[in-house]
């Protein structure tokens, strides 16, 4: 048996599966998403083989039909016959010719049918490519967002540092600090300005990148509103998962299908190679023949109809070897079938499973940005009062930015995978 025991069922909470979905809160997705027929290369590409599979589909069932052919020759005799004188003639000799396979024991049935799953195929294939670039694409979009709010944050600690620089730089000067303070403060903030130089560098690159894939070429914003930040705050995580239930399949497990009912076919062919084969045949044509006892030759038009029977009695093996051939390849995508279906067993609860942990680490992150907070709240009052060193006021301020930036991140690895997971469980109607 082929089929797996998966689907879903959904919460009845509309709203809160929406706001677990990234396009909700960036609108531009949708329109990108629209079009990516039109404009993302890897599509264009599908869509050609999908126009080479039908072309060949329209190949194989062409070999089940009738075919005709004219011939026309002109051409001059010189012809010496014993006895008789020397003579010259000039001809034109037509003939028109058809032919329709009548029986040839399934293998022409067999040929088409191999089209038609190889067609079935390149969809598979098309729609698969489409579904993974769609993936990609939110992942690399939400890959820019985190970027853009890295950058924003690190102006916001470097704008902290020059803050921070120019009030060391005014102590100094009123005899309060000293200037090794000073050249601490100016190092972090030049540390803090290499660090914002590196992250545009990266951001401008998967850009470039986003661009490319997609075909859209357009500014998109890259800001993040403030309803996406209440939610990376106070959504609760992993309630909303699809729960799977009946049977299920994915793009691989259709695939190898496919191919095993192609061997068939293969067999079925093979098995006929070496069977009489019928066909209809029907045709005008004309020759020339000597009259008796006359130097002259005459002309004859001609009508053929009728049934031919074509036997390939011996091939060295070769349908032999050809059946066995398929055979073997029938039981091996027979394997690989049985170890996709359990990978994709395995592929499901482990999504399931990282799901849920990523759940618990978003909360775990909202704790330690809360944390972080509160520490570089209270670490401001102790600079300001001379309790700490501006070193511990910088430390308190990065850990509150990584903190906050690690929140973001699992939140947007959670809804990386939490599309990858809805798209493997809807497939083929994602």
């Amino acid at each position: 048996m082929w089929s797996i025991s998966l689907a879903f069922s959904q919460n009845k909470n509309v709203d809160s599966l929406q706001q677990e979905k990234i396009a909700f809160f960036f609108p531009a997705l949708k329109e990108i998403e629209q079009k990516l027929d039109l404009n993302a290369p890897m599509i264009k590409e599908s869509k050609e083989l999908l126009n080479e599979a039908e072309s060949r589909k329209t190949i194989a069932n062409s070999a089940k039909g009738f075919t005709a052919r004219l011939n026309i020759g002109s051409h001059s005799i010189h012809e010496d016959r014993p006895g008789q004188g020397y003579s010259q003639s000039y001809r034109t000799i037509a003939s028109i010719s058809a032919k329709k396979p009548l029986y040839h024991w399934g293998a022409l049935g067999a040929k088409s049918k191999i089209a038609e799953l190889s067609r079935e195929l390149a969809v598979q294939k098309s729609d698969s490519v489409k579904s993974n670039l769609i993936i990609r694409m939110k992942s690399d979009f939400m890959q820019l967002l985190y970027l853009n709010y890295k950058l924003l944050l690190e102006k916001e600690t470097l704008k902290f540092s020059e803050e921070n620089e120019a009030k060391l730089i005014e102590k100094k000067e009123l005899g309060l600090g000293t200037e090794l303070e000073v050249s601490e403060a100016t190092i972090r903030k030049l540390e803090h300005s290499i660090l914002i130089a590196e992250t545009e560098r990266i951001l401008q690159l998967e850009k470039s990148y986003f661009q490319f894939e997609t075909g859209y070429y357009k500014a998109v914003d890259l800001s993040i509103p403030d309803n996406f930040i209440q939610l990376c705050r106070n959504h609760e995580f992993g309630k909303n998962l699809p729960q799977l239930i009946t049977s299920h399949s994915s793009e691989e497990v259709e695939k190898l299908k496919n191919l095993i009912q192609i061997e068939k076919e293969q067999i079925k062919i093979a098995e006929a190679s070496l069977k009489p084969k019928l066909n209809l045949i029907a045709g005008i044509y004309q020759d020339q023949i000597d009259l008796p006892d006359n130097p002259d030759s005459v002309r004859r038009n001609n009508l053929l109809a009728g049934i031919e029977a074509n036997w390939n009695l011996w091939d060295s093996s070769r349908s032999k070897a050809e059946k066995s051939l398929a055979l073997s390849h029938k039981r091996t995508f027979e394997i690989k079938l049985e170890s996709s279906i359990r990978e994709l067993r395995l592929k499901i609860k482990n999504l399931q499973s990282q799901l849920n942990n990523l759940a618990n680490q978003i909360k775990l992150s909202r704790k330690l940005a809360s944390t972080a907070k509160n520490r570089f709240e209270k670490s401001q009052i102790e600079f300001n009062e001379n309790q700490i060193t501006i070193n511990d006021l910088l430390s308190s301020r990065l850990i509150l930015t990584e903190a906050e930036l690690g929140l973001f991140k699992s939140v947007f690895t959670y809804l990386q995978l939490k599309l990858e997971y809805e798209m493997t469980i809807k497939f083929p109607n994602s």
